[in-house]
């Protein structure tokens, strides 16, 4: 019955995407965060709504009479260059047809991502885009959290399918949205929401320390570091996190204990040197294919294995994004892949800084800000946890580029700031960008007056 629900929502729902191509890019939306056939049973667990989805959504882009152009962002072409250079890798690779189905993958990812920026042009279309990004991932965050607080934190919150395939990539996911979560508690879309949001914060911080990942964990503390030092509030959150991590380590099971202090264990009963000899692996691999690494899922052929993993030791994961892209594609490869990442972060920065001092665009600063956040969880996350082509950091950098777009026509038009607690109208139709707008006079008087 589940699996006929979801098939009927998402069927009912097709034919409009032919002629509003937006429909189709909420539904990707919602099924790519979400995975909610993953969650029934039947037919529906298999059938692939995602492919049908996207093809709709292309053909109704072809035939949608809106503006329809790309926009020029430094995040669109660090994008683009290192989709063609993971395809130039993938041509050059040790067994190309092993490499061909990530490629395949990661050219979804980013179709997908450029397609949301080409249709989502417009403020309501970026907060429906939003609202359902964070509504799916924190249906899987709320419930993790309270199969935490059920289990008392002795079970393991395990992957919801997709992106989140494993309790690490799960707890990424979850550690990246935390700041997202605040920011609704910041703009709920109803102020009856806000408690809620509130709610679901919590939540979802408990379900990344429910899946005891050690990557994850890393990822939320320096997540919830972050957000402590940009907080005007930081000592008073100090003071009241202090006991709660305390009583909540006293919480948690011994268990959890034991795997979050073998983190820095480097004997042979722990996987931490399994990690490091996958490292040596990716650079031996690095070394000797500087340019062009070894492409795609080289970590599982054993040709490479022969030739580049230490004697007597076993072949795994690569358990690091920046080894994973080191190894498939070359020093020239992890080069793109740090610059996309650097370019979305400053790209993020930049917007909260430029639309925050105004009344009506400071939604999209703080979102940028939040954005700007989940991605610093993401580059620390990336250290231990293979997620070169996680598909939250693409959409992530798709938002920044929506904000981009939608804050600079909003610019365009009169604005409002606050001065010593009063309202004051600005106009920005002239102001170069990086200037100062042209304070125009009063428009209302502070909420004591």
């Amino acid at each position: 019955m589940r699996g006929a629900i979801v098939a009927l929502l998402l069927f009912m729902w097709m034919p409009f995407i032919l002629f509003k191509p937006y429909i189709g890019v909420l539904l990707w939306d919602w099924i790519s965060h979400m995975n909610p056939h993953k969650q029934s049973y039947g037919f529906a667990t298999t059938f692939p709504f995602l492919d049908f989805v996207a093809a709709m959504t292309l053909g109704g882009l072809v035939l949608s009479k809106d503006n329809k152009s790309l926009p020029g962002h430094p995040i669109i072409a660090a994008m683009l260059i290192y989709l063609f250079w993971t395809l130039c890798t993938t041509m050059m690779a040790f067994e190309p047809n092993h490499s061909y189905g990530k490629l395949i993958y990661i050219f979804k990812v980013m179709l997908f991502a450029m397609v949301a920026v080409m249709v989502m042009k417009s403020p309501i279309r970026l907060k429906a885009f939003i609202y359902v990004m964070m509504a799916s991932l924190a249906f899987i965050g709320i419930k993790g959290g309270l199969f935490t607080i059920m289990t008392g934190g002795s079970g393991r919150v395990q992957g919801a399918g997709g992106m989140m395939e494993d309790n690490n990539q799960l707890a990424m996911a979850m550690a990246m949205l935390v700041p997202l979560s605040i920011f609704f508690v910041q703009h709920p879309p109803h102020r009856l929401l806000k408690w809620p949001a509130i709610g679901s914060t919590v939540a979802i911080i408990l379900s990344v320390i429910g899946t005891q990942s050690r990557g994850g964990f890393a990822a939320l503390a320096g997540v919830l570091g972050m957000i402590l030092m940009k907080s005007k509030y930081r000592f008073k959150m100090l003071v009241l996190m202090i006991p709660l991590v305390v009583a909540g380590y006293y919480f948690v099971p011994d268990s959890w204990k034991a795997r979050m202090e073998s983190t820095g264990e480097a004997t042979e009963d722990t996987s931490f040197l399994g990690r490091v000899i996958m490292w040596r692996f990716s650079s031996n691999v690095a070394d000797d294919n500087p340019m062009e690494g070894g492409g795609f899922n080289i970590f599982y052929l054993r040709r490479a294995q022969e030739l580049y993993m230490p004697p007597g030791r076993t072949p795994r994961a690569p358990h690091s994004s920046y080894f994973e892209v080191l190894a498939e594609h070359g020093y020239v490869g992890l080069v793109l892949y740090l610059t996309m990442l650097f370019t979305a972060w400053y790209a993020a920065g930049t917007n909260a800084k430029r639309f925050r001092p105004y009344e009506q665009t400071r939604w999209i600063g703080d979102l940028c800000a939040a954005i700007q956040l989940g991605l610093v969880g993401y580059a620390l996350g990336g250290l231990t946890v293979n997620i070169a082509t996680f598909d939250l950091f693409y959409h992530f950098m798709a938002v920044i580029v929506m904000c981009s777009v939608v804050g600079e026509k909003m610019l365009t038009k009169d604005l409002t700031t606050q001065v010593g607690g009063v309202s004051v109208k600005v106009s920005t139709k002239w102001a170069p960008p990086g200037h100062a707008a042209k304070r125009e006079g009063n428009t209302g008087t502070s909420p004591g007056s």
